[in-house]
């Protein structure tokens, strides 16, 4: 997707919201800087919430909220799907992380000195930094540079093979399975996390049930057939296996839609999860891994 595709697409997920899309379409279009990348309808975990900033810089930590006449509450990990969780901005990992409001309810004058202010104050930073719009194989290739990824890395993969062949120093066109090896007992998993439909967790792939915690901490796994959950807890309940080591992208939709999968660290098995013994417990044993290089 080029630029002006992924603008268009960004900023239309404000058109039935009068009064933010007005003020954020002036702020970008003042902003006049294509190197910065915005991100609308961004989570932000703060403590034990989330907080919906209106639009984000990812590359600046700078959100924008629009204050409008209702007062926008903090949701709970029940109210969000776990798209925005996976999604969402750590707040207390960044340490210049800003948020500037903007009051829609100011008379008109006011309202664009505002936007004039909060302008200024993005333009201050993306000279800082010297922000740049990446395209996707660019991204690729820095994450490739780097030494270690971490879960705090902003980069996302569109599909498994660019994981492998990027994180773990593969050559492949295609990957059609979403757990395998990538060395001694070590695996690749990719899953697609469960939902939360009336009350109880369903499936979202061929009956596996995946939850992840909302710390990341931990990840439980069962499935909906009594069955092969039995037959998984006799052989992986009293801690057999317990040597492997899974390296965690778990699948998710983004802002605008598209599938994506985000690191978010290297599980181990620990037998029955302490919450549901139809589940086994994997616990998160490092926040990053080595890059290999090919």
């Amino acid at each position: 997707m080029d630029k002006r595709d992924y603008l268009v697409k960004t900023f239309s997920r404000t058109k039935r919201k009068d009064y933010e899309n007005y003020i954020l379409t002036a702020v970008w279009h003042k902003l006049g800087n294509l190197n910065v990348k915005p991100v609308s309808q961004q989570y932000v975990k703060r403590g034990e919430s989330f907080a919906l900033l209106d639009l984000y810089f990812p590359q600046l930590h700078i959100g924008i909220e629009v204050d409008e006449a209702f007062h926008k509450s903090n949701q709970t990990q029940d109210g969000l799907r776990m798209d925005d969780i996976l999604a969402a901005v750590e707040e207390d990992e960044l340490e210049d992380f800003l948020v500037l409001r903007i009051d829609a309810t100011l008379p008109v004058d006011d309202l664009h000195r505002r936007i004039d202010e909060v302008v200024a104050e993005i333009n201050r930073r993306a000279t800082k930094v010297h922000a740049e719009w990446f395209t996707y194989e660019e991204e690729l290739e820095q994450c490739r540079s780097q030494e270690f990824l971490s879960v705090h890395d902003a980069y996302t993969f569109k599909d498994i093979k660019d994981i492998a062949n990027t994180v773990f120093g593969k050559n492949s066109k295609r990957y059609q399975r979403s757990y395998f090896s990538i060395g001694e007992q070590t695996w690749l998993w990719c899953p697609k996390l469960s939902i939360v439909e009336e009350g109880s967790w369903k499936s979202a792939a061929a009956g596996w049930i995946n939850r992840l915690a909302e710390d990341w901490s931990y990840i439980d796994e069962s499935h909906e057939d009594a069955a092969i959950v039995a037959e998984r807890k006799e052989t992986y309940g009293s801690g057999g296996k317990a040597d492997q080591q899974r390296v965690v992208f778990a699948k998710y939709k983004d802002h605008l839609g598209f599938h994506r999968y985000r690191f978010v660290g290297v599980f181990q098995l620990r037998g029955i999860s302490p919450l549901d013994d139809r589940f086994l417990r994997y616990e998160r044993i490092r926040k990053e891994v080595a890059i290999v290089r090919s």
